[in-house]
């Protein structure tokens, strides 16, 4: 039996499974769900934020000093942090699809100037630290208020042009809701896998998200479709028909994003890549699982209604 049959036969056999249980099934989602908002309630309540901000959220300065020198990014926190009094963020700079060092990207708060900044990475590195072996980029704290109110309105209007295209194409309230319900819980489970791992967020971020959510929502109205609009053949046949084409689209988005996130050392790039790689991940659970189980629920429901006023 070839592969591809073998991959075929294994997808009717899941999607058999899911039509017997998937009311038992919603259960992994909520799980997550539960875990990852209980997660970002107790990040907020130690860190007074929900997430990590970084300098384009929050304000502070960022330098990326060029060298080839091998030293320990740790080493270079903590040094700096005791030195300066307060938290310090260091990644290693290196070259496209290399492990060979071209520099270090460091970021602290608003309270420390570039010059003490320099001053001190000079002291710690051993190498005169100045603008022309440096870049510096600095985010005033009014700025970064600004994208932040900004940010949070963009989202607010996706969710909403979201829903009202639902509306519009299935006209039903129950479709928009579980679509909606789908992508926030997206959006929490990557937040809290973040701030699990201590990623600061920036407008790149906020960006990323966006692209999941329009990712989340093309395959949500796909599987719906599916569900709700199309009567053709039998349900099995359409689900199975919608999951190849669903687990066609996880490969090669995953693919190109970890080509991305492998292939450049451009931070912003980085950022985007890592929230689209979780995101695509977890969309999995919230579509087929979550949403999907909702809208045979309220399928099966109406026809169950339908049936009644026939008696």
């Amino acid at each position: 039996m070839g592969v591809r049959r073998r991959i075929s036969k294994e997808i009717d056999n899941v999607v058999e499974y899911y039509l017997r249980n998937y009311r038992k099934m919603v259960i992994i989602p909520i799980i997550f769900i539960i875990f990852f908002a209980s997660f970002i309630g107790y990040y907020y309540h130690v860190h007074g934020e929900p997430v990590n901000e970084g300098i384009s959220l929050a304000g502070g300065t960022n330098i990326i000093v060029n060298t080839n020198h091998s030293i320990s990014a740790t080493f270079i926190a903590s040094s700096l942090g005791s030195e300066l009094k307060q938290a310090v963020t260091v990644s290693v700079v290196k070259a496209p699809f290399s492990n060979s060092i071209t520099g270090y990207s460091v970021t602290v708060g608003k309270d420390v100037n570039s010059t003490q900044l320099q001053t001190a990475l000079s002291n710690i590195l051993k190498i005169p630290v100045n603008s022309k072996d440096s870049s510096i980029n600095f985010v005033s704290s009014t700025l970064a208020q600004s994208s932040l109110y900004s940010s949070i309105i963009l989202l607010g209007i996706a969710f909403v042009l979201v829903a009202a295209v639902s509306l519009f194409y299935f006209r039903s309230v129950w479709q928009a809701f579980s679509n909606i319900v789908s992508i926030i819980s997206d959006i929490i489970n990557i937040v809290g896998v973040l701030d699990i791992i201590g990623f600061s967020f920036s407008t790149a971020s906020i960006a990323g998200i966006l692209m999941i959510m329009g990712y989340s929502a093309d395959r949500n109205i796909i599987l719906a479709t599916n569900i709700l609009k199309r009567e053709e053949a039998s349900m099995r046949y359409r689900l199975t028909k919608t999951i190849k084409t669903s687990l066609t689209m996880d490969a090669a988005a995953l693919v190109t994003f970890i080509v991305l996130f492998v292939g450049t050392t451009n931070s912003t790039l980085h950022e985007i890549a890592i929230i689209l790689i979780i995101g695509v991940i977890f969309d999995d659970f919230t579509v087929w699982i979550l949403n999907g189980s909702t809208q045979l629920f309220g399928l099966h429901y109406k026809e169950a209604e339908v049936q009644k006023a026939k008696i």
